[in-house]
């Protein structure tokens, strides 16, 4: 009698863990689902000068930007945040390119003029498109790319430099997890861009670019994400007093300073 009371004392704990798990899985996925993917109505129109198409592999129409500069050898590949497109990261693409370095960038799916629907594995596997495109159309040199990703796009960024070496890695203002983000639930399954998992992968040169006052993205994250880089080669710029959106208007001397120098070494 005791030993089946014992066997049924366990069974109901178990029973209630699980369902402790389930309920914060399913909260945790309502939370990211809302918060993850916020694409607002296009800042740029299909007929600019600086908007490229690109067919993905399954025929989604994405929307790249791409600008050759004279004599460079170095490509930069940024990806920027989820809350902005190709438009409002312009002045950003448009810096890069007075700094000697061709740039590329795209929209992810439903953002800008991207047809589709934004998933994590379509990040991924749309970046791994563009990429290919310039390889083959406009003459990108892989082994020469940089990879700059702010934010959300700091995930799609430490995932490539997981699958091929590239010249450098920039993460600015870039997260552990999306759970992290906002609930301390890394015990549940389902998390997205597990940034902290794959960082010791990272062995290419990495500048790592955070605003002390990020109430977005807590600098904290930052810190532990450059610390956990499988790179030898890590460079940070933590910048006083700005936080997660204004970081490149209020500390646009330091932050380009930094790069430039990044790029100079390279």
């Amino acid at each position: 009698m005791r030993e089946r009371e014992r066997r049924n004392g366990f069974n109901t704990i178990l029973v209630l863990v699980a369902l402790c798990v389930l309920f914060f899985y399913l909260f945790a996925q309502m939370v990211t689902k809302q918060l993850l993917f916020v694409p607002g109505p296009s800042t740029y129109q299909a007929d600019d000068d600086f908007i490229q198409q690109v067919v993905a592999d399954d025929g989604i129409v994405l929307s790249v930007y791409w600008q050759k500069v004279p004599g460079a050898t170095k490509t930069v590949f940024y990806t920027h945040g989820n809350g902005e497109d190709i438009g409002q990261t312009l002045f950003i693409l448009q810096n890069y390119a007075l700094q000697g370095v061709n740039v590329l960038s795209f929209d992810y799916r439903g953002y800008g003029l991207s047809e589709g629907t934004p998933s994590e594995k379509n990040c991924y596997s749309d970046a791994r498109d563009v990429i290919e495109h310039a390889v083959q159309e406009w003459g990108v040199d892989r082994n020469w790319l940089i990879l700059h990703g702010r934010s959300l796009g700091g995930g799609v960024a430490v995932q490539l430099a997981t699958e091929f070496q590239p010249l450098a890695v920039i993460l600015e203002s870039t997260f552990l997890s999306i759970y992290q983000l906002y609930l301390p639930l890394s015990w549940v399954p389902g998390d997205k861009f597990v940034n902290e998992d794959k960082a010791p992968e990272v062995s290419a040169p990495a500048l790592v670019i955070h605003g002390r006052e990020d109430r977005v993205v807590p600098f904290e994250q930052g810190l532990e994400l450059s610390q956990a880089l499988g790179s030898h080669d890590v460079k940070t710029v933590w910048v006083d007093g700005v936080g997660h959106n204004d970081l490149v208007v209020k500390a646009s001397s330091e932050y380009w300073a930094a790069i430039r120098s990044f790029l100079a070494n390279l």
